[in-house]
């Protein structure tokens, strides 16, 4: 069936269904969510008990207001367990529900894309692997850390992790932070804080049979009880021109005892099932196959010293990561604890785990102090002891000054030695010494900024996932200029982009002159929709590069990464709480590729709704 026509019955089915949404009122969000208008929900007197020579009140009408009633009860929630401290604007994008859903993003490695001088390795279709390359570190220049513990590559792949495999429905916070040669993407689970249960349900479908399901129920007592069960599902056949399908069903569990802000207890379990075959493309590339179930299990006890919210905290975790299937067996076991303080103008806190496979020592130790609105500044230590009497020591300072007129200027430094990957015996620390200066603009419908870094030599690792592009050549002292801006003339209308370029010889791995930019029209066509009810999006974005060179063969010899651009466009509607949204990728019809031989299929789109409520 044409996709066309099956976006236009989907289109009329959730017309349909937002209008019963919207007949029965139920079209209601917490906090955490875009405001908008609403009518108060109190019942009126004679809705309560009747009227005198009128029908008895609706015994379903009482029981539905008094369900609503409980949807303004906000009850206390354990605090993300988080390595925060006071940064400058520059050093950290973050990304809550609003902004996931808004953007209409459908992995981790889009939201890592945005970052200027960020390359994500796309294997193809949805589905494929999307390892992240920044400024040329290869497979450790992103770390990834789940819920405040550090996610640790497992399986076939132990020195890389691959962002499309987490579930952004699972998601309600991304914090990305920004080092010269080094992104910390921080993702954070939803959190229900309160006493009506919240469900959330995701239906999508798209070219090549593509098929998404999500479904989610969070439920909170006022006693602190509180539990969460989830369940994500996606299948990708394999495109005409390849072969390699893949599905990938994911569980969230999770179990609290939350009596006060003081105190609470937390259990939760993730574990993807993940059947990627082994994938080709046209042009006789091969990608590696992933087969297996991960397993990450976290238990927290968390106690605060006193009341309030700016009370120093003490967490203990038990964190456990396990890998079953394709001949591999691992258990990755961490145990620790860590201590923190938040304060309006100061925060800080230390860390230390014991860890059970590469890394057996893990400690950190942050502060961030803020003395006025204008001057922040923030550092970071870390120490880590790997197996074979390794270690990685390294420190980064960053601070920023705000000046007259909304200008800004800052800068970040990152000293020290790092192994690039603890997982090889044989792979010893290298010398880092990065720094970088950042200059920026912050004024009414106006924004960038302007970054210079130089970062240290460096001798980085590849992706497993691509065993046709078998290293990354070792490189030279780098320097580094990105930009950013954008744009917001009206209310309806916001142009952003970001270009990066490196002064020197480009790395391995990422190409030279990278642009991104993206331009979005939405209205809430208010004259019509006064209430603020309907809104739509449409949304244009293009991404391209020069020639470079992608990494090196079984024989050392380059492997060329042509010119390439790529157009995506975007519509949603959003109705209430219900949100319909197609997403198109390669409009363009380009032949070309991320990774050389695994082209992104020509006019590939999905489309769906997501619809979330409390009920």
């Amino acid at each position: 069936m044409p996709v066309k026509s099956d976006f236009a019955r989907l289109v009329v089915a959730a017309a349909l269904l937002s209008s019963a949404v919207a007949a029965r009122a139920t079209a209601q969000k917490p906090d955490s969510v875009k405001a908008r208008d609403t009518t108060s929900t109190t019942p009126r007197p004679a809705e309560r008990v009747g009227v005198a020579g009128s029908a008895p009140a609706d015994t379903g009408t009482n029981r539905y207001l008094a369900l609503q009633q409980r949807t303004s009860v906000v009850l206390p929630v354990l605090p993300r367990l988080a390595e925060s401290a006071p940064a400058p604007a520059f050093a950290r994008v973050v990304f809550d529900r609003d902004s996931i859903e808004w953007l209409n993003v459908a992995t981790v490695g889009d939201l890592v894309a945005r970052i200027p001088g960020a390359y994500v390795w796309r294997g193809g279709r949805l589905g494929r692997p999307e390892p992240v390359n920044m400024q040329g570190r290869g497979a450790s220049s992103v770390h990834y850390v789940l819920d405040g513990m550090p996610y640790v590559p497992a399986g076939p792949d132990s020195l890389a992790v691959d962002p499309s495999l987490f579930s952004l429905n699972f998601l309600d916070r991304v914090e990305i932070e920004r080092w010269p040669g080094l992104l910390e993407v921080r993702l954070y689970t939803r959190r229900h804080d309160r006493l009506a249960p919240r469900s959330r349900i995701v239906v999508a479908s798209g070219s090549d049979k593509l098929a998404m399901y999500s479904g989610e129920l969070e439920q909170r007592t006022r006693r602190g009880l509180g539990f969460v069960l989830a369940g994500d599902y996606v299948k990708a056949p394999p495109s005409t021109a390849s072969t390699g399908a893949f599905t990938n069903s994911q569980l969230w569990v999770q179990g609290s005892y939350v009596p006060s802000p003081r105190f609470g207890l937390q259990y939760q379990l993730i574990r993807p099932s993940i059947d990627r075959d082994a994938f080709t493309s046209d042009a006789g590339a091969l990608g590696s196959a992933l087969e297996g179930k991960r397993t990450d299990a976290q238990f927290r006890a968390s106690y605060g010293v006193s009341a309030g919210p700016a009370a120093p905290r003490i967490d203990l975790v038990y964190a456990r990561t396990g890998w079953d299937s394709a001949g591999i067996t691992q258990q990755i076991n961490q145990l620790g604890g860590m201590a923190s303080v938040q304060r309006a103008a100061f925060s800080g806190g230390v860390s230390a785990f014991r860890r059970g496979r590469w890394t057996s020592f893990d400690s950190r130790a942050w502060l961030g102090w803020s003395p006025a609105t204008a001057i922040t500044a923030s550092g970071q230590a870390v120490f880590q002891h790997h197996f074979g009497g390794r270690s990685s020591r390294w420190v980064g300072l960053r601070g920023g000054v705000a000046l007259p007129l909304g200008l800004s200027v800052g800068g970040a430094l990152r000293a020290g030695t790092e192994v690039a990957a603890p997982s090889i015996i044989t792979d010893t620390a290298q010398t880092l010494h990065d720094v970088q200066l950042t200059a920026g603009l912050e004024r009414g419908w106006v924004g960038g900024e302007a970054t210079y870094s130089r970062n240290a030599a460096y001798s980085p690792f590849g992706y497993q996932a691509f065993p046709g592009i078998v290293s990354l050549a070792p490189h030279a002292s780098t320097e580094w200029v990105t930009l950013a801006g954008h744009l917001a003339p009206w209310r309806w209308l916001v142009v952003d982009g970001w270009y990066a370029n490196p002064r020197t010889a480009t790395p391995d791995g990422v190409p030279p002159r990278h642009y991104a930019a993206n331009g979005t029209i939405r209205s809430k066509f208010l004259r019509q929709f006064p209430s603020g009810y309907f809104q739509l999006k449409l949304a244009i974005g293009v991404e391209g590069w020069q020639a470079g060179t992608i990494g090196r063969d079984a024989v050392g010899a380059p492997v060329l990464l042509p010119a390439a651009r790529f157009l995506r466009s975007q519509v949603q509607m959003e109705i209430g709480s219900l949100t319909v949204f197609w997403d198109s990728r390669n409009v363009g019809g380009s032949r070309a590729a991320y990774v050389p031989g695994f082209r992104i299929p020509r006019y590939s789109s999905a489309f769906g709704i997501r619809w979330e409520f409390l009920n």
